[in-house]
């Protein structure tokens, strides 16, 4: 899958496995040849990574050990772990922005017991009259268990704005997660956000089953309500701009119901990294929480893979308490990944 969400100025490595092998191939061929033996500088940084077997930052876990002669290449360790760089996201010609990740056209809620109209409306954050514009042929106080009521419809014409600051915003016109096969929706009604938090999440998310199709479902946790403003726990998710993900497990959790407790020895740390540089990759984190307790595997397993010291101090706080970094300390977020986007030209006030 190509990095979509980003445009064209972003395609995901995970996707391009056949240009990867390409590269492969060709690099058997140049060190087959006695001009390679000579003269290993004359060749690419990227050209020279595919002849280990290697990938950029999203597969920098596949690093084989007995190269490490060239992993000390400067260019290979810049393309290993390049620099985080801040992206705007890409807009047409109309200044609309351009989304071409899988996108939740129609929203349907399945009525369930005990649900009534009143819960419809507070669940999704819309009113009588709304509701009844998207279902004129249902009597919507008179509602069935199992029945299908539309709360929320895409709308080309407009898009999903961040007002305000994280943890006192609101959000205008909150575009949902699309459903998937690979990861779990714990509140459907829960996560909304913007056009570029949504798509983000998905890019990633698709990558990740792309890559590690063998993986056990994550699960996408609190985003923000339809209209955003405060939603219980959270200090944040006001604005659609923060999002939870569960982290990736090396055993499974007793359910899916809920984030569960995550011991060290259960993280699968490899994979919580991939996902880290996946994040990154895009341009558009601007923070990413997660507890000491899991940031310190991170950044020890970033290390030792041979990340240069001034990527670590860039991207993770630890071990610098009070330091800066985009992988930053909260309490609470043993359990899960916490991640807040930039905001975006199309936003109001954001902050």
């Amino acid at each position: 899958m190509s990095s979509n969400a980003t445009g064209t100025e972003f395609k995901s490595w995970a996707g391009g496995k056949a240009l990867l092998a390409m590269m492969v191939g060709v690099g058997v061929m140049l060190m087959a040849s006695s001009a390679m033996a000579q003269s290993q500088a004359s060749v690419s940084a990227m050209l020279r990574g595919a002849m280990l077997g290697i990938g950029p930052s999203p597969v920098a876990s596949m690093i084989n050990p007995q190269h490490d002669e060239w992993l000390e290449d400067e260019e290979i360790q810049a393309w290993l772990w390049p620099t985080p760089v801040e992206r705007a996201w890409p807009v047409d010609e109309q200044g609309r922005p351009v989304v071409e990740t899988r996108r939740r056209e129609v929203f349907f809620h399945e009525v369930g017991p005990r649900e009534s109209l009143s819960r419809l409306r507070s669940m999704y954050r819309v009113t009588t009259a709304m509701l009844q514009e998207m279902n004129p042929e249902l009597d919507l106080r008179n509602l069935e268990v199992g029945q299908k009521v539309k709360v929320w419809e895409l709308d080309d014409s407009s898009w999903a704005r961040s007002v305000g600051r994280a943890n006192s915003g609101r959000l205008i016109r909150g575009e949902p997660m699309p459903p998937a096969e690979s990861y779990i929706l714990l509140y459907p009604h829960r996560a909304f956000g913007t056009y570029y938090a949504v798509s983000e999440t998905v890019r990633v998310l698709d990558a990740y089953y792309e890559t590690f199709n063998d993986a056990p479902p994550l699960i996408v946790g609190d985003m923000s309500f339809r209209t955003g403003r405060a939603i219980s726990p959270h200090r944040s998710h006001r604005s659609g701009r923060d999002v939870d993900v569960t982290l990736p497990r090396l055993v499974e959790p007793p359910n899916y119901n809920r984030f569960h407790y995550i011991r060290r020895d259960h993280l699968d740390a490899q994979r919580t990294l991939w996902m880290v540089l996946k994040l990154l990759e895009g341009g558009m984190v601007e923070h990413i929480f997660l507890d000491w307790y899991h940031q310190r595997t991170l950044y020890r397993l970033a290390r030792d893979q041979g990340a240069p010291e001034a990527w670590l101090r860039e991207v993770f706080q630890y071990p610098r308490r009070g330091g800066s970094g985009i992988v930053r300390h909260e309490p609470g977020h043993r359990k899960h990944l916490h991640v807040r986007y930039r905001c975006q030209e199309t936003d109001r006030w954001c902050g």
